[in-house]
C-alpha cells in the first residue's frame, strides 16, 4: 500500500489537472485528455490479480500518475514499479510519488529494454500503458508495441487504456485478440485493452 507521506506529497486534482493542461499546450500530440484519468478508471487497470501478483510492473505514459498511484495501492509490498513518461511537463507531479517500490522515469517507451537493464530487476509481469497511441506516428507506434512484446515474458499481460482503437489493430498481430471493457466514468470514456502473451 502507498504510504501516507506518498499521499500528503501527492498533488492535489486541480493541480494535476492543470499540469495536464501546460503539458497539452506544449506537446498536444503526447496528451490523450485534458483531465487526469478517474478513480474509475485507474480501479479497472490495477485492481487485477495479475497486478497483485506481480513482481515487476511497468507503467509507460502515466501522465500525472493517477494509474501509478493506483498501482501501487494493489501491488504487493514486495513488488517494483517502473514508470516512464516522455513530457518533461508531467514528471513534477510523478516525482512527488515517494513510494520506495517507483522508479520514475523521464524517457521514451521505445527504450524500454535499456531502463529495464539499468533497472535489474528482471522481466515485468505487467505491462500498463496510457500512451495515446492513436495520435503516434505509425512507425514510432509500432516500435512501442514491439519494444513491448520484446519486454512481456510468457504469461505476462499488456494492458492499454485508450481512446481509440488503434492499439488493437497495433497490438492484436503480437498479442492476438485482447478483452475489451469501456469505463465510461471517465472524461473522455475510455476503453481498457488488455492481452495475456
Amino acid at each position: 500500500m502507498a504510504s501516507t507521506e506518498t499521499e500528503r506529497q501527492y498533488p492535489s486534482f486541480a493541480s494535476r489537472a492543470k499540469t495536464v493542461f501546460k503539458a497539452w499546450l506544449k506537446e498536444p500530440a503526447q496528451i490523450s485528455s485534458l483531465v487526469p484519468s478517474s478513480h474509475v478508471l485507474t480501479e479497472e487497470v490495477a485492481n487485477r490479480d495479475c497486478v497483485r501478483r506481480a513482481k515487476l510492473v511497468v507503467d509507460l505514459g502515466p501522465g500525472t500518475g493517477e494509474t501509478t498511484q493506483s498501482l501501487l495501492h494493489h501491488m504487493s509490498e514486495t513488488s517494483h514499479l517502473i514508470a516512464i513518461e516522455k513530457s518533461e511537463v508531467l514528471m513534477e507531479p510523478l516525482r512527488k510519488i515517494s513510494d520506495p517500490r517507483a522508479i520514475i522515469i523521464n524517457g521514451d517507451a521505445r527504450f524500454l529494454a535499456r531502463y529495464l537493464a539499468e533497472a535489474g530487476l528482471g522481466a515485468p509481469d505487467v505491462i500498463v500503458s496510457g500512451i495515446p497511441f492513436s495520435t503516434l506516428p505509425q512507425r514510432i507506434a509500432l516500435q512501442v508495441i514491439e519494444a513491448i512484446d520484446a519486454a512481456l515474458p510468457k504469461g505476462g499481460t499488456f494492458i492499454a487504456y485508450q481512446l481509440s482503437n488503434r492499439i488493437e489493430e497495433l497490438a492484436s498481430p503480437l498479442f492476438g485478440e485482447p478483452e475489451v471493457e469501456t469505463v465510461w466514468l471517465n472524461l473522455p470514456p475510455l476503453r481498457v485493452f488488455s492481452w495475456v502473451k
